[in-house]
């Protein structure tokens, strides 16, 4: 989790020299004042009384530099209420967008209902989660944005504006995916379903053969995903079904005992390419398979602490398996890569600045541990990623501007618009997404 500065009361304001840091340690900055509303009036209050620049954190997990203010920084993880009105008909709730998902999970199972998914981690707040385009797996599942109805928004000059269900609906394409340059979102209707049960299995088996099996993996299970193990032969494949069985728990071996294992392997090995491999060939062999029943949000969502630095990119389903492939490539000539390259699929949706408008689209992550350099991946994997059409993960690393995102996105300049008309001044412009939107960024 991302180090907050201590606080006394919701809405008071601190001088610069608490230094805030992101999850993995690679942003970190000093704020002029740092605010924690309790309250919708609390948040409209820190506005209205905030001289310059804002921008809002929620529980650190982006890569990128959305957070960075020398101005206001306002943490929405103390504002009251998780659930604050609940559809039992139609299966949705009205959210705080500042509480995390794991949070909001365990209290949405008390109403009998739950997200239709998650992603890999659920330690997000939900406001960061959807204004990034956060997703899980699933041919037919989109992103957690698509699943917004309604969404409310604390504006430059304080107002409040509820988007959706009937209220400037026109506006809810931009909102979905903002990465909070439209406001301080407060609040979500979120569709969701009855809480339902899930039957994971996982298990290893040749890269070759996971790859020719992709695609029809995705048609066969509600959520699948698979993780190329780099200096192996073998990939780590993860399978979730609804299912009404009694819960279980059968093998599997721990996710961060394996990091440790690869990170001593490499550590010992990394000049010694074909002995590395026959090792973790062995290995890879041997891990137990897993097979467990539970509650869904407790089996979609992993702990991670081992910290690192991610880039992800999200290529035409088309061209998935071939990106992937070249990937492969670019790993195997990097000996300090260790961690394991993740890939998902998403349905697509209609957000203006979703990763997933117009169609589905695959996911490929790559990560770097905490501390290696990673600037291998802007010089070597984003150029493939790239070339096949993706689109980044918001929260994670790229070096897109807004000549290059105005290609990838055709409602890009609707976006830019929507952004100028409700926050004229660029109170909610930093350095990052300032040049994410072309705008100039200055006193």
């Amino acid at each position: 989790m991302a180090s907050d500065p201590n606080h006394s009361s919701a809405t008071s304001t601190h001088e610069s020299g608490q230094r805030w840091s992101n999850w993995s340690g690679n942003v970190s900055f000093a704020p002029d004042r740092f605010s924690r509303p309790r309250t919708v009036d609390d948040v409209v209050d820190t506005v209205r009384s905030s001289p310059g620049r804002i921008r809002t954190v929620g529980s650190g997990h982006s890569f990128t530099e959305l957070a960075v203010t020398d101005g206001t920084l306002v943490s929405l993880s103390d504002l009251e209420g998780d659930v604050s009105g609940v559809d039992p008909v139609n299966h949705r709730a009205l959210l705080n967008a500042g509480a995390t998902l794991n949070r909001l999970s365990r209290s949405l199972e008390s109403y009998g209902l739950g997200f239709k998914n998650l992603g890999d981690v659920d330690v997000q707040s939900l406001a960061g989660a959807i204004s990034t385009g956060t997703h899980g797996t699933g041919r037919t599942l989109p992103c957690l944005s698509a699943e917004l109805s309604a969404i409310t928004v604390v504006l430059a000059d304080g107002e409040v504006l509820r988007i959706g269900d009937g209220e400037n609906d026109h506006l809810l394409p931009a909102a979905r995916v903002s990465l909070g340059s439209l406001g301080i979102i407060v609040d979500a209707t979120v569709d969701l379903r009855p809480a339902y049960k899930l039957h994971r299995r996982t298990f290893v088996q040749p890269l070759t053969e996971t790859l020719a099996d992709a695609t029809s993996m995705w048609e066969k299970h509600r959520n699948y995903e698979f993780f190329y193990l780099p200096f192996c032969d073998y990939a780590f494949n993860i399978v979730h079904d609804i299912t009404t069985e009694p819960d279980r728990s059968e093998g599997g071996a721990g996710d961060e005992d394996a990091l440790r294992d690869l990170r001593r392997v490499r550590g010992v090995l990394r000049r010694a390419g074909r002995l590395r491999r026959t090792l973790l060939n062995q290995v890879a062999k041997r891990a137990p398979a897993e097979d467990v029943i539970g509650p869904s949000w407790q089996l979609l969502a992993n702990e991670r602490t081992s910290k690192f630095n991610e880039m992800e990119y999200h290529v035409p389903v088309e061209s998935g398996m071939e990106a992937f492939e070249e990937i492969v490539a670019a790993v195997e000539a990097n000996p300090l890569v260790y961690f394991p390259v993740e890939c998902r699929r998403t349905a697509g949706d209609s957000a203006w600045l979703s990763p997933f408008q117009g169609g589905e689209r695959v996911s490929i992550a790559v990560h770097i541990a905490e501390g290696d350099d990673y600037r291998w991946l802007f010089e070597v994997i984003e150029p493939i990623l790239r070339r096949h059409g993706g689109r980044p993960h918001w929260g994670k690393l790229h070096s897109m501007t807004a000549r290059e995102l105005a290609e990838l996105y055709p409602d890009f300049p609707k976006f830019a618009a929507v952004r100028k008309e409700l926050d004229p001044t660029g109170r909610f412009l930093n350095p990052h997404t300032a040049e994410l939107w072309g705008e100039p960024f200055g006193e």
